[in-house]
């Protein structure tokens, strides 16, 4: 292959080579901050909210006793209802986050929320995501948007410092 030839099949790919450069230096977080009946999908880019998308999951129920003495019988199915609800909303949150993240190339994942819920949720995603977690911290969804977003904002400049 002469050299003429070389050249322009590196030139062919440059455009490739430099979508993905940039690409790289677009700083894409993806946020996932739930609870057993809301979560928050939030992205970040160049620290700078680009989406948000807010889940409510109606069919979990928010207060359920468990652990009555006189039902221990069936504690145990009650145990799987409510393991069961809190499995599909997880899930309905992972769903709504692929559905964010087609097309966009994401950085790394952030899990927030209550401190139950950061491995169930983990695990939730698929293998390729659970890879890019970068790490967790505990939050309430019932406060005011602008400190949930604020408090999004403070773990990952302390994850960029790193």
């Amino acid at each position: 292959m002469n050299d003429k030839n070389q050249q322009k099949s590196i030139d062919s790919f440059s455009p490739d080579l430099n979508s993905k450069l940039l690409e790289m230096e677009e700083e894409h977080y993806l946020f996932l901050i739930a609870d057993l009946k809301k979560a928050t999908i939030i992205i970040f880019k160049n620290g700078e909210i680009e989406i948000t998308r807010d889940i409510m999951d109606p069919s979990v129920n928010k207060k359920i006793k468990s652990n009555s003495g006189e039902l221990s019988g069936r504690n145990t199915k009650l145990e799987h209802k409510i393991d069961n609800q809190i499995h599909r909303h997880l899930k309905l949150i992972v769903e709504e986050a692929k559905k964010i993240l087609v097309g966009n190339h994401v950085n790394g994942i952030f899990i927030g929320g209550h401190k139950t819920m950061f491995s169930a949720l983990e695990k939730e995603l698929p293998q390729d995501l659970q890879k890019l977690v970068r790490g967790e911290f505990v939050t309430e969804l019932n406060i005011e948007r602008v400190d949930l977003i604020e408090h999004c904002r403070k773990t990952l400049s302390e994850y960029l410092k790193q």
